[in-house]
């Protein structure tokens, strides 16, 4: 891979994740990708070096404030490995929020595209899935796949592309849906 540049080194690299696909455990561990690559750098390192582009959306805080002031119980579930989803909420500031954070690749060694990891996050919550919400921006993994369980999900497309029912274009539409009862 040497004397590539710098577009050539990232469609190789994007060519790659495609071969192996997001439906995998290995396209989210960064151990992975050094040792394919070859590389010569720690995991943290990598997240190190991109931690000043973790953020979060306007609305954000404004929303988790309102949802937990109503005593709604907030956990997350990501695809995301521990120490990225961990840098995530420490950068992010919004750890105080959540009661509980699930990594589907590195709790349980799943990917969030069955109702397998919904099932066990319901158990180990105690909460039936009907009694559950879930938001998130993967129109399969974090929509269809929890309800075909019997979650209420919401797909959270901030395109714009997507309408309907279930679908919102930011969270601050998440909390007028759930206060409106739909």
């Amino acid at each position: 891979m040497h004397g590539l540049t710098f577009e050539e080194a990232k469609s190789f690299v994007t060519r790659e994740y495609g071969k192996v696909g997001r439906e995998r455990l290995e396209w989210y561990d960064l151990s992975y990708w050094i040792g394919k690559f070859g590389l010569h750098v720690s995991p943290k390192e990598i997240l190190g070096s991109f931690q000043h582009r973790i953020g979060i959306f306007p609305e954000v805080t404004e929303v988790l404030d309102q949802l937990t002031s109503v005593g709604v119980r907030l956990i997350i579930v990501t695809n995301a490995r521990r120490e990225f989803a961990d840098l995530e909420i420490e950068k992010t500031k919004i750890g105080p929020y959540f009661d509980r954070v699930f990594s589907a690749t590195s709790d349980f060694g799943l990917i969030k595209k069955t109702p397998d990891i919904y099932k066990k996050v319901c158990s180990i919550c105690e909460v039936i899935p009907k009694e559950m919400v879930h938001v998130g921006d993967d129109q399969c993994f974090d929509f269809e796949v929890p309800k075909k369980l019997g979650i209420e999900a919401f797909y959270l497309d901030r395109t714009g592309r997507n309408s309907g029912q279930s679908v919102i274009h930011s969270l601050t539409e998440l909390g007028q849906k759930l206060a409106a009862g739909t």
